[in-house]
């Protein structure tokens, strides 16, 4: 019976030994706005705020910034990649007359970073420089298409293209905002 209890004491001290030296952390989860190149985008999961840094879900935010992630659970990686651009792939264009074969294409974040050009996504999308405005039907909801889903501006004048969760600015575009001829 002394062995046993003895047993007993030693059994219930390791696992305490065990559960002390496994480290917790209080965290708070947070709302908080998030935008990449000026386009507002919303996480599905709250960020976690602990000890004044805030931690974003990583494969979300690769995701919005149009990157791929690879997990490697046996050597405890993460790899981010860029996504290829491609070609355009069309499907279920809103204006099927309008032909958009010979348009080249641009990342809103390169036009942002070269031209100044402001894109603003809520119910409709508007894409503006020097005080040209361009509207598209598209909604924040809508770019999440990852097939390749080629808008037309509402007065058929420009192209913007979603692809793999980026967002793409025709030839078009950028000639009706006065950058390109």
């Amino acid at each position: 019976m002394v062995i046993g209890l003895v047993t007993g004491m030693l059994i219930g001290s390791a696992t305490v030994t065990a559960a002390a030296t496994t480290p917790t952390v209080q965290a708070t989860l947070s709302k908080f706005s998030f935008s990449v190149d000026g386009e507002s985008k919303n996480l599905k999961s709250d960020p976690l705020v602990y000890k004044g840094t805030t931690y974003l879900p990583v494969r979300e935010v690769a995701e919005i910034t149009g990157y791929d992630l690879t997990f490697d659970s046996k050597a405890k990686s993460i790899e981010l990649e860029s996504k290829s651009e491609g070609d355009v792939t069309v499907s279920d264009n809103t204006s099927p007359a309008a032909s958009t074969d010979s348009l080249t294409w641009i990342t809103a974040r390169d036009a942002k970073k070269q031209y100044d050009i402001s894109i603003v996504m809520s119910d409709t999308t508007t894409v503006s420089h020097d005080g040209k405005e361009i509207s598209f039907p598209l909604s924040m909801r809508d770019t999440s298409d990852k097939g390749g889903k080629i808008y037309k501006s509402t007065d058929n004048s420009s192209s913007l293209k979603i692809q793999d969760g980026a967002i793409y600015l025709g030839s078009d575009t950028l000639q009706a905002l006065g950058i390109a001829n």
